[in-house]
């Protein structure tokens, strides 16, 4: 079975939507990765196999070919674990869902913990941008997330709870953001009693008026 799953790669400060492309078939059992994947992307091959099986899945038994398109992007860093690890229950028939609509970004560790990824908020304004609806990110990235509007964003801790989520047995709220700036911080004052010289810097620096 084919399964599809959308992810997103950052190049310089921009997201580039990646597609996930996951077939299950007959074969020597073993999950390869094309669509030029770097040394943390490989690895994510044993990230995804351990976190699946720690989460209570099933790793198939076939040969698994992992597509990230387009292949002529460099893809790095363990951003997607996540999103391959749903393609391969999704063409296992272990999850039963349509993530067309969704973007899915995040890290794995060996026993199913979904880590942060870098780049998020490049990476859900693009997803935001394409029209996707929702958002499945690492719960601690939810608040950075959470800045882009017209996106729903779904937290989520571990491997299971996005399983669970997919398949409806587990209601997560979207992710409310608030006002994340501490507004009763003090402000900010530079201590300049050690430079010697540049008398015109410090009078810019300290000045209140709203000139720089």
């Amino acid at each position: 079975m084919l399964a599809k799953v959308n992810s997103c790669a950052v190049v310089g400060l921009d997201g580039v939507l990646v597609e996930v492309e996951v077939f299950v078939g007959s074969g020597l059992p073993g999950i390869v990765i094309v669509g030029l994947p770097d040394a943390a992307v490989q690895e994510s091959r044993e990230r995804v196999r351990a976190a699946i099986r720690n989460s209570g899945g099933r790793v198939p038994h076939g040969h698994v070919t992992v597509n990230l398109a387009p292949a002529d992007l460099k893809k790095a860093g363990p951003t997607y674990d996540l999103p391959i690890a749903v393609g391969i229950l999704i063409a296992s028939r272990q999850i039963h869902s349509d993530v067309a609509d969704t973007l899915i970004v995040g890290e794995l560790a060996l026993d199913g913990l979904v880590r942060h990824t870098p780049g998020i908020l490049s990476m859900i304004s693009l997803a935001a941008q394409r029209g996707l609806r929702r958002a499945i990110v690492p719960a601690g990235d939810a608040p950075e997330a959470a800045l882009i509007d017209g996106i729903e964003i779904i937290a989520v801790r571990t491997l299971t709870d996005v399983v669970q989520y997919l398949n409806g047995e587990l209601v997560i709220e979207p992710f409310r953001g608030g006002d994340v700036e501490d507004r009763s911080a003090p402000p900010m004052y530079t201590d300049f009693s050690e430079i010697r010289g540049q008398e015109h810097v410090k009078r810019a620096r300290d000045c209140r008026c709203g000139c720089t």
